[in-house]
């Protein structure tokens, strides 16, 4: 059986603009619907990563909270450092978002915790899933997910480097060039079930500066809709399937599914076509007889198999 697994870091409006003070807003809560009737369509299950300012938004609460209810989705969390509490002042030596690796341990337990109390407060669930905000993670963090009642965590970003990325305190963010692409325990209950990413090496098009560096080098693929096109959406999953690898992960942000939410959709034609892709991927990989699993219950049937 070859498993599919939905994962939306579910955050406020264009995050990629955020700077220090500015509002955080939570429109793209209205467009998610529409993702969600898709999913549902082709019997798929999304998990909704879930951040502060989206807990905190009561349409998606009573939305999300119904689906779940229903089995038809799975909330999990998604912890942006910078403005989940306890608030921490951390000095801004490199001018980036804050990963929640840059805090000491204590604050860093701490913003765990009240995220996940407020998450199974607001949403009347469990919350089992995680993913770290800017893809950062150590094994203080790791440690903090699983004393928290956490079971699986999706924040590596196999065979990428996020070392050229800076904090807000530190200048590097995480290296995953060394990392399984396939699950593994982390300690106490929590696993890591990775991301779909890869390095690959091909043929590209563009300058010839670029096409050697990528036939040379490669190039960082990710399972998520970027580029308007079903193609290397599919050329990945046939990667994959190359591979001893029995999952697929896929990931997109919920602003992506609102005109002007990121900067890759930024009008209405631009997200008809991110369904389109979409819709076409989703059908693709039906056909190929994928089954749609959220992230706990995919780890869940797992577990027992991992050394």
């Amino acid at each position: 059986m070859k498993y599919f697994i939905i994962t939306v870091d579910t955050e406020g409006d264009d995050l990629w603009s955020y700077r220090d003070g500015s509002p955080i807003t939570t429109e793209n809560s209205r467009y998610i619907p529409r993702f969600q009737d898709l999913c549902e369509k082709y019997g798929f299950i999304p998990t909704y990563l879930t951040n502060y300012e989206m807990a905190t938004d009561d349409r998606w609460r009573s939305y999300a909270k119904q689906k779940a209810k229903e089995q038809k989705c799975e909330i999990g969390m998604h912890l942006h450092a910078w403005n989940s509490p306890p608030a921490y002042e951390l000095e801004n030596k490199f001018g980036g978002n804050s990963y929640i690796t840059e805090y000491p341990a204590d604050v860093m337990r701490e913003k765990i915790d009240r995220m996940k109390r407020l998450l199974e407060e607001r949403f009347e669930i469990s919350v089992t899933s995680n993913r770290s905000g800017r893809w950062a993670t150590n094994d203080a963090y790791f440690q903090a997910l699983a004393n928290s009642g956490v079971t699986v965590d999706c924040s590596v970003t196999p065979q990428l480097d996020f070392s050229y990325v800076a904090g807000r305190s530190v200048e590097k963010g995480s290296d995953y060039r060394r990392c399984s692409v396939r699950p593994y325990r982390l300690c106490g209950e929590l696993i890591e079930v990775p991301m779909t990413t890869r390095r690959i090496r091909h043929a590209s098009q563009g300058s010839v500066k670029h096409r050697i560096k990528t036939l040379l080098l490669g190039d960082d693929c990710w399972l998520r809709p970027l580029h308007g096109s079903c193609k290397a959406l599919i050329d990945l999953t046939g990667h994959v399937e190359k591979e001893p690898c029995e999952y697929l992960e896929f990931m997109l942000h919920s602003s992506e599914l609102m005109p002007g939410g990121s900067p890759y959709f930024k009008d209405d034609t631009a997200v008809e076509q991110l369904y389109t892709v979409l819709d076409a991927y989703f059908e693709y990989l039906t056909e190929k007889g994928y089954r749609g699993i959220a992230l706990t219950e995919y780890a869940d049937l797992i577990r027992d198999t991992l050394i």
